[in-house]
């Protein structure tokens, strides 16, 4: 199997191994521009400056290199299916057969275009640069002693007249190649090019070489941590998952175990209040209602406790039906209409025309509603309150809006938090219906937010959550 191939996607290399890819690369459309420039230089030598020298087999050396290059270049264009195991060794193996085929190339040319006498002897120093920048600096420098040896070896069999010299006719005089002094000289002066450029080429790649090592271990070791530190904080969320789990278990108990007895004193007290165990003053029914509306305001915090573990299990599930959210909202103006009137408020509701039925718990989005709606009928002192439904293709929208006091820019990302009440109203409630219509629809695979001000007037608070619509039930 391909270790550099995830999903159909190319893995990433190490910085080395992407290194010596993009290096090859460069240097086979760099012996594309070579072959152009002798092909350019041929011609320019011997139909412009009339230099002689035989050209038709340095065209058939120039599509010789031309093939082997393309083949080179196809087998590195293979080398990111190479498993990043035998990337390196792979892409090197192609690396050092280019260079020795050059070598053995440019050795010819040269032979062909003057040997000694052509002053571009010098351009080998070339190739021992690319041999240090690929390549180990033991094998740059035996590929440098290769090109020196090969160079000197043409050099001395043209000079014993092993193999016929080629002399650039109207270039150079035609003997200079036999003056030993200054074969001597030349092949002296290229050893120090040949041999300092290794040397540059091989310190310079291998340093950086070094440096990408480096960065790649520090890389590595970074990820560790972070690896580390996030198995240690998932550790820690699930830890607290946990404890959330048992919290909220002794929370519906406790509040289950709260409701029965407080029923049993309401009624006592309902009892009391109707004359049943005997008269009361004034001063005593006061006092009673009072106890009985704190009742009420507990019991109406202990519902919501019992809701936080019932929907946090899973519960709502077991609610879901096919439902109208045209009857639901008829509903909640039934019940909450007479406060508005009471208020001198107008409850709007804009409804679509045959609103399709929906997937959901009818109860508990009512319930999400007649508290939105609530909330916003206690809030907006003068003005109006609108329920505007949409029906889009995946899902139905429902907003409430208002005229009212707003909310602070500051508190709108703590809205839907447990036990949040805004700093800019009096103390009402638990806290918790807010984050309780968020966890409803959260299990309807809804979302919830909040808007203040509203957009399109400037003043007030939207409230919008979304349902969507199921194919099947």
């Amino acid at each position: 199997m391909n270790n550099n191939f995830v999903e159909g996607k190319e893995a990433e290399f190490t910085p080395e191994e992407a290194a010596l890819i993009l290096r090859l690369k460069v240097f086979v459309r760099w012996r594309w521009g070579a072959i152009f420039g002798i092909i350019i230089a041929t011609i320019i030598a011997s139909l412009v400056s009339h230099i002689g020298f035989p050209t038709l087999p340095v065209y058939i050396l120039c599509v010789f290199v031309a093939f082997y290059n393309l083949l080179l270049w196809h087998l590195t264009l293979r080398l990111k299916e190479v498993s990043t195991g035998l990337l390196l060794a792979k892409g090197r193996a192609i690396g050092i057969i280019h260079i020795y085929l050059d070598l053995i190339a440019f050795t010819v040319l040269m032979h062909l275009t003057g040997g000694i006498e052509n002053p571009f002897i010098f351009l080998f120093v070339l190739h021992v640069i690319t041999a240090g920048i690929l390549l180990h600096y033991r094998t740059a420098y035996t590929v440098t002693t290769v090109a020196f040896l090969m160079i000197t070896a043409m050099v001395m069999l043209e000079y014993a007249g092993v193999i016929p010299h080629v002399n650039l006719e109207g270039f150079i005089l035609p003997y200079r190649y036999r003056q030993a002094s200054r074969v001597l000289a030349i092949l002296a002066a290229l050893a120090v090019v040949l041999y300092g450029s290794t040397y540059l080429a091989s310190a310079i790649s291998g340093e950086l070489k070094k440096r990408q090592r480096q960065v790649l271990k520090l890389q590595k070791q970074l990820l560790e941590e972070k690896t580390s530190e996030l198995d240690m904080r998932t550790h820690e969320v699930d830890k607290l998952e946990e404890q959330k789990k048992h919290f909220l278990s002794f929370l519906g108990m406790a509040a289950h175990d709260l409701k029965a007895p407080l029923a049993a004193i309401q009624g006592f007290l309902w009892l009391i209040l109707n004359g049943y165990t005997g008269q009361i003053n004034a001063k005593q029914k006061d006092m009673l209602e009072r106890s009985n509306r704190r009742i009420d305001g507990l019991g109406g915090l202990i519902s919501d406790l019992l809701d936080i573990p019932r929907i946090e299990a899973g519960q709502l599930v077991h609610e879901m039906k096919e439902i109208s959210l045209a009857e639901i909202v008829q509903r909640c103006v039934d019940d909450l209409g007479n406060i508005a009137k009471g208020k001198g408020l107008d409850l709007n509701v804009e409804l679509p025309e045959n609103l399709p039925a929906i997937y959901g718990s009818d109860i508990r989005i009512q319930q999400v509603l007649t508290n939105l709606v609530n909330n916003a009928l206690n809030y907006t002192m003068w003005g109006s309150v609108t329920i505007r439904v949409s029906d889009f293709d995946t899902e139905q929208q429902v907003e409430v809006i208002d005229t009212g006091i707003g909310i602070p820019p500051e508190e709108l990302p703590r809205l839907f938090s447990d036990f949040f009440r805004g700093s800019n109203v009096a103390v009402k409630g638990t806290g918790l219906g807010l984050s309780i219509s968020k966890r409803i629809i959260k299990a309807h695979g809804g979302r919830i937010w909040a808007e203040s001000p509203y957009a399109d007037s400037g003043k007030g608070s939207k409230f919008t959550f979304t349902l969507p619509k199921r194919s099947t039930y």
